[in-house]
């Protein structure tokens, strides 16, 4: 099986939200066994969202497919003898909660790793967890602004625009699961596990590595650049008759030199504030006027044709339905459907990597509140009686 490059691991994973939680799915769809620790009232985001499906949270599911759930409340003495028996077995222990909030229950980085050398421990935060910022909470919204993100994102017009989908937590769950394959591959020969750490901040800096290499040697911040590039022109939006494109004229300046021949626009390739790409970037605005002068006259479908017999790359802009329903996705197998014991057939988003051109899959749909519990419990030996009695003074849940 593709999927299968971590089986016979498990991991013990507390996190909650969108990064810590995206993190450990792309775990499970590698193969590992993945425990989510929920406290008895359940993950935050089983009440949260705006779909439901038979009383289940569409945003959960999304976020939890292929894990298995065992509800207990580590905070009680005996739910933290069933946790340490837990740590005991497994490879891996992720969470992102605020750096430090988890010292007092013994499961920080030193903690863990006095007791358990060769776990490897996961920890995502807002602002990672050394300097003047890491004990404070954050969120996609906060960090998109405060990175410096907005400030290239919208428009004077608009104002800075927060990314309408959260990509800052995706791609740090994205960043931690590889520092935890890294930190696995490492310990098949040190026999030790390591802290693999990372933030919001620290991806949001990754995403903007070319646009803050330009500020480092210039000095000069790009500002509000609407949907164009600070480093390349004409590469953006374009308003034509009957609505917008998005054109990549400026890879090089044959492409440069083509984009002009197809939209019937020579003459800007003899006029000097356009005669390389850092003159046409500190002209933009006067470049993307001549541009749009000329793309006014005709409707999107035509200029697309043109531009894509030129070999200019160019579109639309899909909305999200479109982009579901495109063939393209369809054949990536990016769209998965599991079976939910309540909410029936549900759609996930799968993992964004493939092997051998196969899709990886989460297997099963997101777990009912302590699918698990009494499974995975029964499996270090906890006899029923005492389960059944960890039920009633409220410890666990069972589903």
């Amino acid at each position: 099986m593709v999927s299968g490059a971590l089986a016979g691991l498990t991991v013990i994973d507390l996190t909650r939200f969108v990064a810590g939680s995206y993190a450990t799915g792309i775990l499970g769809a590698l193969g590992a066994e993945v425990l989510k620790i929920e406290a008895p009232e359940g993950d935050p985001y089983r009440r949260q969202g705006t779909e439901w499906v038979n009383d289940e949270s569409v945003l959960f599911m999304s976020l939890n497919a292929g894990k298995r759930s065992v509800a207990l409340d580590f905070r009680v003495p005996a739910g933290r003898v069933l946790l340490e028996r837990l740590l005991e077995r497994a490879d891996f222990f992720v969470e992102n909660a605020r750096p430090g909030s988890l010292a007092h229950h013994g499961l920080d980085w030193a903690s863990l790793h006095a007791r358990y050398p060769a776990l490897v421990v996961g920890s995502i935060s807002g602002y990672g967890d050394v300097g003047p910022d890491a004990n404070k909470g954050g969120f996609d919204l906060i960090l998109q602004a405060e990175s410096g993100l907005m400030s290239v994102t919208g428009s004077p017009e608009a104002g800075p625009v927060k990314v309408g989908a959260p990509l800052l937590d995706v791609g740090a769950g994205l960043a931690c699961a590889l520092g935890l394959v890294a930190a696995h591959v490492q310990r098949l020969s040190s026999g030790q596990g390591q802290l693999v750490s990372t933030s919001l901040l620290e991806f949001a800096l990754a995403g903007l590595g070319t646009v803050a290499a330009a500020y480092l040697v210039s000095g000069r911040a790009p500002g509000l650049l609407g949907t164009h590039s600070p480093t390349f022109a004409p590469y953006g939006g374009f308003r034509t008759a009957d609505g917008w494109i998005v054109m990549a004229g400026a890879g090089s300046e044959e492409l440069w030199r083509r984009a002009c021949e197809a939209i019937g626009a020579v003459s800007l390739l003899d006029d000097e504030r356009f005669s390389d790409n850092a003159r046409r970037v500190a002209h933009r605005d006067e470049l993307t006027e001549a541009i749009e002068a000329v793309l006014d006259a005709r409707p999107s479908r035509f200029w697309l044709g043109v531009l894509d017999a030129a070999g200019v790359p160019a579109t639309e802009v899909n909305d999200i339905g479109e982009v579901l329903g495109n063939a393209q996705v369809a054949a990536l197998g990016s769209i998965e459907r599991l079976p939910h014991p309540r909410a029936g057939d549900c759609a996930v988003l799968a993992p964004p990597l493939r092997f051998d051109r196969a899709p990886l899959s989460y297997r099963t749909a997101a777990p009912l509140l302590g699918a698990d519990t009494a499974a995975v419990l029964s499996d270090l030996g906890v006899p029923d009686e005492e389960i059944a009695a960890l039920v009633r003074d409220g410890t666990v849940v069972t589903g």
